[in-house]
């Protein structure tokens, strides 16, 4: 992997930008809390969802299914809604105390929020919450040796493969979309072309959700490939087949990832992606490439190369 990458004089702006946004809520469901704090107020993440470069483990890469909010250990932890609670203590499937919680509407599909690394719970599977009902307390993750809370979503069932990005859900700044930089990484060839696509975010509110890159024919306007990385769909692809840690090595599906460093204090999430050998054209007039970036908000970018 090379260097991590340094966020530009955009990555404030784009923090800056944020913040002046304000918070709205674009939730999918009832109004929920953070699980830290027990309000509608966005906490601090030194990790968010998708591909990260794990500081504690000195830049080793992996997909991550939830967010982690640093916090000292013993910190109240709450739930985000009202449910009821599946698991409480230790678990095969988790290196440290949890806690699960079912959320139903009626006629809607369920959802489970996740609360990991915890000292211990105060709730018993079964159990009845409330919105902002206190849980249970933060400890220290076995792993790391890191204090803070592994939250995640697990939309349509309890297992991991059922993760998707938990600011879909959470109460967080719309702010401003993506900022994508497009080139090209190969020869100026047109049968086959590369491409690196950057994608820059608020460190706030790192809520990227999608980057594909399309090639076309830009006579007639059709499609001759295109490829994608959806974070919660590269979940659903990758932990449903055996091995879940496949999707943890860096370069999948004719995509490389390259994210680089992010904590708590970060003013942007920045990560590449390099698309390598899709479809070109047989002519270069006739060769349009065409990128594309979405997040959590529903905010779509899309920048073509001449």
């Amino acid at each position: 992997m090379k260097p991590s990458r340094k966020p530009s004089y955009l990555a404030t702006l784009l923090a800056l930008a944020a913040i002046a946004a304000g918070c709205g809520s674009d939730t999918e469901g009832p109004d929920l809390v953070w699980p830290i704090g027990g309000t509608d107020e966005m906490q601090p993440m030194s990790s968010s969802f998708g591909p990260r470069l794990q500081t504690s483990r000195d830049g080793v890469y992996d997909f991550h299914r939830g967010i982690d909010i640093p916090t000292p250990m013993g910190t109240p932890v709450y739930a985000i809604g009202d449910g009821r609670v599946t698991r409480a203590g230790r678990y095969d499937d988790f290196d440290d105390v949890v806690v699960q919680i079912e959320h139903c509407d009626v006629g809607d599909a369920c959802f489970y929020s996740t609360y990991v690394h915890l000292a211990m719970p105060l709730v018993e599977a079964g159990e009845q919450v409330g919105r902002g009902q206190h849980i249970g307390y933060t400890g220290l993750a076995a792993s790391s040796l890191f204090p803070h809370l592994h939250f995640e979503i697990r939309e349509g069932g309890t297992e991991k493969v059922y993760c998707v990005h938990p600011l879909r859900f959470l109460p967080a700044p719309r702010g401003l979309p993506p900022a994508i930089a497009v080139r090209r990484t190969d020869q100026d060839s047109t049968s086959s072309v590369s491409v690196e696509v950057e994608a820059t975010l608020p460190g706030i509110a790192p809520g990227l959700l999608e980057v594909a890159v399309a090639t076309s024919n830009r006579s007639t306007g059709e499609i001759i490939e295109e490829r994608a990385i959806n974070y919660d769909e590269w979940n659903r692809k990758y932990s449903a087949e055996g091995d879940a840690a496949i999707i943890d090595q860096e370069s999948l599906g004719g995509i490389r990832i390259e994210p680089a460093k992010f904590n708590a204090r970060s003013a942007a999430y920045v990560i590449a992606f390099r698309f390598s050998n899709l479809d070109g054209t047989a002519s270069a007039d006739d060769l349009r490439i065409t990128a594309r970036a979405r997040d959590v908000s529903g905010h779509e970018v899309e920048v073509s190369l001449p």
